[in-house]
């Protein structure tokens, strides 16, 4: 009878690794039917949303900032398309090494780009340097490093350097428009960044790029300013050599169309360049003065205070007002003239400018009337422009009036006004009486050029006064500021200029009383003197008193000469001029 054979121990090992192989496939088994049940628990879609996050990545596409066009077309603004090196902090393995790595090709500091990313490691966007060149642009496209990428980014730039620079603001790094026109138009210009998908293996390497962009980007509108940049320039020519004739601090200049708002030049001086930082060093200079700085507008106020005593009935065109020869007590308050007036009518007391004179007219009025045509003016209260950061100016409720209030605003004093403001208000004179909004911008236009919305339809404020005392004030009082009175020097070139200067004493900022040996010279006119078609205001701010300070001194010239040069480059015919009789 034959006896079994025994396994040899060869089978044996063969039997213990098969059996061995089996379990580990069955516990693989186990463990990926394991992981397929905890992959479908109430986790499931934290999971999917996480192995997609991994599967996908994407470059950002950013739209073109729309430009900014003066009136005539020439373009002021634009925005040029240059390389932005950014960073993907969830597919950084080393900070620190790649932070190095990057630091010698877009030469900066590594702990700077380290201490960006950890502070952002939330994000998937994470900008490293903007605007960099093309040997840059190709040394970190070298880098071949999934976690880092270029994509074109719009940098502002702005042909005419500083010019205008205090309408068109400025755009921050983030690339959202931070003051001016760029700010009040942010949404209009920026238009809405894209966005380009991509296909990742499991080391994020670019496998499949989808085409074209999985979002578009639409570029931003086109804006078209009333902004003419020629009579900018003959603007801010003639304010910086008022200002350095003088020796002044600072000085702003504005001229409008009365009959439609439009503001063709607005500048404040010393201004900036907007591709310079914003540091503490130049903050006061990126003010826009025209719009932000009230001050006590002094002589130029008795222009709106007479036409509010003419069309109230206060005071007639004929009548005679004795101006007590230069001295004269309101109460216990003394006023005084530069010169010995005796009996003089309206249009005496504006072209000699007396104060006395408007102290018995503001005695006529009171306090409830002189209010009344302030507020008809539209002071105390923003003009509407375009523009942000505008100041309401100051105008006291009337509780807060007194007796001396009653002469000291027909001087221009107690009252606080805007450059602009006060432009708004002499236009409405010299536009028959009504005062419309100014504004600085004409036209939005879309991406294709065509226009979305146009603002040149004027935006009538109200009446000031009645068309027939406007007109008197204006062609007769205003005029013979230029012809007879302080306002002399505004005369400049054939066009006949009507206006009014303004001398005022300036507050101390420290003591809160006003500071000696400091003033505020301003002037303000219109020309043609028959048919105003532009209004202009020099204003300057604490010039040299020893070389001079009057408003007809350091101011008036200036205007004359934005006047004459403006009104030959649009065209507009010399005037010859009508006399008024009276009314």
């Amino acid at each position: 009878m034959n006896r079994p054979t025994l396994p040899s121990n060869l089978d044996r090992t063969q039997m213990r690794l098969g059996v061995s192989v089996l379990l580990v496939v069955v516990a693989m088994l186990i463990g990926l039917g394991g992981r397929v049940a905890y992959l479908n628990s109430p986790d499931r879609s934290h999971f999917t949303a996480k192995a997609l996050r991994q599967q996908r990545g994407g470059t950002p596409l950013s739209a073109r900032r729309g430009m900014i066009m003066d009136a005539t077309g020439r373009v002021v603004a634009l925005s040029r398309q240059t390389p932005t090196v950014f960073v993907d902090p969830a597919l950084v393995d080393d900070v620190d090494k790649l932070s190095a790595a990057l630091a010698v090709r877009v030469s900066r500091p590594a702990d700077e780009i380290a201490e960006s990313i950890r502070r952002r490691a939330d994000k998937r966007y994470v900008v490293v340097a903007t605007d960099v060149d093309k040997v840059t642009a190709d040394a970190v496209r070298a880098m071949n490093h999934p976690a880092v990428g270029l994509t074109d980014h719009g940098r502002r730039v702005n042909p005419l350097g500083a010019m205008m620079a205090h309408v068109l603001g400025w755009v921050g790094r983030d690339g959202n428009g931070m003051a001016g026109v760029e700010l009040t138009y942010d949404k209009h210009l920026s238009g809405t960044d894209g966005y380009r998908a991509t296909i990742c293996d499991v080391r994020r390497r670019a496998m499949l790029r989808a085409m074209p962009a999985s979002r578009s980007p639409i570029d931003g509108g086109h804006i078209v300013l009333t902004i003419d940049a020629e009579i900018q320039r003959i603007t801010e020519k003639a304010l910086t050599d008022s200002i350095d004739r003088f020796d002044a601090e600072h000085g702003v200049a504005l001229v409008m169309a009365p009959a439609t708002g439009e503001i063709l030049a607005m500048a404040s001086l010393p201004g900036f360049d907007v591709g310079e930082p914003v540091l503490p060093s130049n903050i006061e200079r990126r003010r826009n003065r025209v719009l932000t700085d009230p001050v006590e507008p002094g002589s130029t106020f008795k222009a709106l205070v007479i036409c509010g005593a003419l069309d109230g009935g206060y005071v007639t065109s004929h009548e005679r007002i004795d101006c007590f020869k230069g001295w004269h007590y309101f109460g216990g308050r003394l006023l005084k003239d530069t010169h010995a007036n005796g009996m003089l009518d309206v249009r005496g007391i504006i072209t000699k400018s007396s104060n006395i004179g408007m102290g018995v007219i503001g005695h006529r009025m009171g306090n409830a009337a002189l209010r009344d045509t302030l507020m008809r003016f539209g002071l105390g209260k923003r003009t509407g422009v375009d523009l942000p950061g505008e100041s309401t100016g100051v105008v006291y409720s009337l509780r807060k009036w007194n007796s001396y209030s009653t002469t000291s605003i027909p001087m221009g004093y107690e009252v606080l006004v805007t450059p602009l403001q006060l432009v708004s208000a002499f236009s409405a004179i010299v536009n028959d009486g009504i005062r419309v909004r100014p504004h600085v911008v004409k036209e939005l236009v879309a991406p294709d050029g065509k226009t979305v919305q146009s603002f040149e339809t004027p935006v009538v404020l109200g009446r000031v006064a009645s068309s027939k005392i406007a007109r008197y004030v204006a062609g007769e009082l205003l005029r013979s500021v230029v012809t007879n009175g302080g306002g002399v020097k505004a005369q400049v070139g054939p066009y006949n200029v009507l206006g009014k200067t303004g001398t005022a004493k300036l507050i101390s900022s420290v003591r809160g009383e006003y500071e000696d040996g400091a003033y505020l010279g301003l002037f303000v006119g219109a020309a043609p003197a028959t048919r105003p078609e532009l209004v202009a205001l020099v204003m300057i701010r604490r010039p040299d008193a020893r070389k001079g300070y009057y408003g007809g001194t350091v101011a008036a010239p200036a205007v004359g000469a934005i006047l004459a040069e403006s009104l030959a480059y649009i065209g507009v015919t010399p005037d010859a001029l009508s006399t008024h009789a009276g009314l």
